[in-house]
C-alpha cells in the first residue's frame, strides 16, 4: 500500500525531451509543454517570441497588455472580471478604484479588433468584465 501511495504523489520528473512523466495509478503518463502558439481565428499568439499576429499582420503591444491578451485567450469563452484579470497577470489584487485594466483592453481592442468601437474578438460584458470570444472570425469570413 504504501509504495502505491508513493506512486500517485511522485512529482514530475523531466526527461530527456523536456518534457515531464508522472506516476499516476500505476500507470506512466506524459505531460506535454502548453503549446507555444494559441490561434483563435486570424488572432494567432507566439508564446515564446511574445508576438501577436492577426491575419498574419504584426501587433504592437506592451509587455503587460501581452500578458493580459494571453489571460484573456487562454480563458476564451469565459467571462474574466476585472479582479480575476489582475491575478492572473500580476498576482496581486485589484485596487477598488483601479481602472487601469479598462485603458489596456481598449489598447488591446485598437490592436486586434478590425473596429475598436464594435469588437468581434475582446467583449464586455456589462458589470462583469471582459470575455474573449471562441470563434471571433466565424462570420467575418
Amino acid at each position: 500500500r504504501a509504495l502505491l501511495r508513493r506512486s500517485r504523489l511522485t512529482p514530475a520528473l523531466p526527461t530527456e525531451t523536456g518534457t515531464s512523466a508522472r506516476m499516476t495509478s500505476g500507470a506512466t503518463r506524459i505531460d506535454t509543454q502548453a503549446p507555444a502558439i494559441i490561434r483563435l481565428g486570424l488572432l494567432e499568439i507566439d508564446l515564446d517570441a511574445r508576438q501577436v499576429l492577426v491575419g498574419g499582420d504584426a501587433r504592437v503591444l506592451t509587455a503587460y497588455q501581452f500578458d493580459l491578451l494571453v489571460a484573456l485567450t487562454k480563458n476564451a469563452g469565459k467571462v474574466m472580471s476585472r479582479d480575476r484579470l489582475m491575478d492572473l497577470v500580476k498576482g496581486e489584487p485589484l485596487d477598488a478604484f483601479d481602472r487601469s485594466i479598462d485603458v489596456h483592453v481598449g489598447k488591446i481592442r485598437q490592436a486586434i479588433e478590425d473596429d475598436p468601437k464594435a469588437p468581434r474578438r475582446l467583449e464586455t460584458v456589462r458589470g462583469a468584465g471582459y470575455v474573449m470570444a471562441r470563434e471571433p472570425d466565424k462570420d467575418a469570413r
